[in-house]
């Protein structure tokens, strides 16, 4: 199926004003995505076919003009057979996708470790901002329009119910605007009348959601905020929007205190325990294709996590790092992300010391993970502070791979296009 000048390679999602395709330019051969008009019936029906496409060549040419590292990039606009589509920057991941937000949006997610979710809300502040300063309330902010690029940086999209400061506009009846939850409760009653304190709140969910894995007021939350963390939600998470933060630059100031807290609690709860050379279960080492199974491995949890962690004891060796319970050699993580079929290529043609050198599987890769950090727990990870997705030798499909999201200590699937890290292992 073609697009325009566009092969289409796969769906990536849908929207209420489209669907979204993974494509391939036919003459450069670069990996894009592209959003297509194609409304679903109830918000035709709510706007009218006519204010629909206004709003979506709308959103095409606010993205166009924006130009911040966390704002995604739009590179086209044309049409096909009477539909407008656009063209944007292909990333595979975004933060929805990352904590396993699925459509249940009530049920707990992954969490990520709290330098992290600072980090991304660092950046998500940093792209609302610049769309406050160009007087853009985008009034769609949760994690799955947070994109992440390989290297961490998050991208703001979805623009497309998003308003102009002082622009004209009659809400149709019956639509709401902004995703439950996540939606101040001003927008919820009045979105016409929002302002960007709103985003903020937004802001404030999705950092409690990456913290905790659950929703602020979930009754079965464990709330572990104390000092400036509590003092923080409750101002982001204020009812009355003038009890907020007044900015972006505000809300991204009072992340400091939250930082400084971490940096002082490393070095005082920090306890590090000799390591006892037990692994739970063996090793795989054959790479395997899974198929589609919603849980092809039985020694992760529902939330891909694993039930038991192995022990590890790194020695550095001559061409790598040995790990005496498992008896595996761990070569140097790859500078730079890379495909699936890229990363064997890489294996075979970097690591020239010794033979054996391989992709790791989803069993052996998991042993170097370690607990999830909770808000409490303030030990560093092995890896650091450097958040990494590994890819695996384990296919889930033809087109898909499995991989380790080493930040948060679970296993996904994604595209074999996807450009993540490797660390080639071999047996001593």
């Amino acid at each position: 199926m073609d697009i325009g000048r566009y092969t289409v390679l796969g769906p990536l999602g849908r929207g209420g004003m489209g669907g979204v395709y993974k494509v391939g330019h036919r003459e450069l051969g670069r990996i894009m995505a592209l959003k297509l008009l194609q409304p679903h019936e109830l918000l035709t029906e709510l706007m009218g076919e006519e204010a629909v496409r206004a709003a979506f060549l709308r959103e095409a040419r606010l993205m166009a003009a924006c130009e911040h590292r966390n704002i995604a990039s739009v590179w086209d606009l044309d049409e096909d057979r009477g539909r407008p589509f656009m063209v944007l920057e292909y990333l595979c991941m975004n933060v929805g996708l990352l904590i396993g937000e699925a459509a249940v949006v009530e049920n707990p997610t992954r969490t990520v470790p709290p330098r992290t979710a600072l980090d991304f809300v660092r950046q998500t502040l940093d792209g609302l901002q610049y769309l406050h300063g160009r007087e853009i309330i985008h009034l769609d902010i949760k994690p799955a329009n947070l994109m992440l690029a390989a290297d961490g940086t998050i991208k703001l999209i979805d623009l497309g119910l998003s308003r102009l400061r002082g622009e004209p506009w009659v809400r149709p009846r019956g639509l709401k605007i902004g995703s439950p939850y996540y939606a101040a409760p001003e927008q919820e009653e009045h979105p016409e009348q929002a302002d960007e304190r709103a985003d903020l709140f937004a802001v404030g969910v999705v950092l409690h959601r990456l913290l905790t894995g659950r929703l602020p007021g979930d009754v079965g939350a464990n709330e572990p905020f104390s000092g400036p963390w509590q003092e923080f939600f409750v101002r982001a998470l204020a009812h009355d929007p003038r009890e907020r933060f007044r900015d972006a630059g505000a809300m991204r100031l009072a992340l400091e205190p939250l930082a400084a807290d971490l940096r002082e609690r490393v070095g005082d709860d920090c306890v590090l325990r000799e390591p006892v050379c037990t692994v739970a279960g063996k090793l795989r080492a054959t790479p395997l294709r899974t198929g589609v199974g919603t849980r092809p491995f039985t020694f992760l949890d529902e939330l891909m996590r694993p039930l038991a962690y192995h022990a590890s004891e790194l020695e550095e060796v001559a061409d790598g790092w040995l790990d005496r319970c498992t008896g595996l050699i761990w070569g140097p993580v790859s500078p730079w992300p890379l495909t699936w079929d890229e990363c064997g290529e890489f294996v075979d043609r970097q690591i020239v010391a010794a033979e054996g050198w391989r992709m790791p599987t989803v069993e052996e890769l998991v042993s170097l993970l370690r607990p999830e950090q909770e808000l409490g727990e303030f030990c560093q990870r092995p890896f650091g502070d450097r958040y990494l997705w590994l890819w695996t030798g384990d296919r889930r499909g033809y087109t898909s791979a499995w991989f380790v999201d080493v930040g948060g200590g679970a296993v996904l699937a994604q595209d074999r296009t996807c450009r993540f890290h490797v660390r080639p292992v071999r047996s001593v």
